[in-house]
């Protein structure tokens, strides 16, 4: 059976996009750096099939000897794999940056290494790279922001490299979104009342809800998309302004999640 890899597996986003990549009848490999089994026994409990892998998307022996042991030819890869540290960048050392930009964009690239030719050997596939809307505003946090952009560039400059591969390559760039890398932020009643206020759709958005996006880009119905990346975050985007929920957001410790 084809196999779904997707990193970050064990909650939040990288979690829905393995539930619902598992209903469309592929195997999921769980990448994720803690242990992804939960979303391999929700997998299971719903008539699918997964199996985990406890493995640091920045080694990349660690992820070759992953991909060596997939579950079965390799034909969707989500990265989705991510961590943030909520400094500014005068707060920011340089070990904090290089382990933000090593999680959210060097680690994309060890798996791109290491998936793209089993994929390419297997006839070809897609890929689905979870960047943010902080690549597209700079609303946030340096080493975050700066990451996720490189992410949009790199899915772009991708497109053309992996179509005579009969790989696609896209991105979709959530808003905010209720996962652990959020939970620090929207646990505050401040902050969550002034986001909501952003969003003209007027709520928070789900995992499930950036999941959807990324089994419509990894499935048939996008076979003619590639080097695009899609914004799902409720039309945030259109109508940016932190005002006092930003000055609050900095206020925040860092964390990894």
């Amino acid at each position: 059976m084809d196999c779904a890899v997707v990193t970050g597996a064990a909650s939040g986003i990288g979690r829905a996009c393995a539930l619902r990549l598992a209903e469309s009848g592929f195997t999921v490999a769980l990448l994720d750096v803690g242990d992804a089994g939960e979303t391999r026994r929700l997998v299971e409990e719903r008539g699918g099939t997964a199996a985990g892998f406890a493995v640091d998307v920045t080694d990349e022996a660690a992820v070759a000897g992953v991909v060596g042991r997939l579950p079965g030819p390799p034909r969707v890869l989500v990265n989705a794999a991510g961590i943030i540290i909520r400094k500014k960048l005068l707060e920011t050392s340089v070990q904090e940056w290089r382990r933000v930009v090593d999680v959210n964009l060097t680690g994309y690239f060890v798996l791109l290494r290491q998936v793209i030719p089993a994929m390419a050997a297997a006839g070809g596939g897609s890929i689905v790279q979870i960047a943010s809307i902080a690549g597209h505003t700079g609303y946030g946090f340096s080493s975050y922001t700066a990451a996720k952009g490189g992410v949009l560039a790199l899915t772009r400059q991708l497109a053309a490299e992996l179509a005579e591969q009969g790989i696609r390559i896209n991105s979709v760039s959530p808003g905010v979104v209720h996962s652990g890398l959020n939970r620090d932020t929207l646990g505050n009643e401040v902050i969550r009342s002034a986001t909501v206020g952003n969003i003209p759709l007027g709520r928070i958005g789900e995992p499930d809800d950036i999941a959807k996006v990324v089994a419509f880009l990894a499935g048939p119905d996008a076979a003619f998309v590639t080097g695009a990346d899609l914004v799902a975050d409720g039309g945030m985007i259109s109508t940016i302004h932190w005002g006092k929920a930003g000055g609050e957001l900095h206020s925040f410790h860092s964390r990894e999640g």
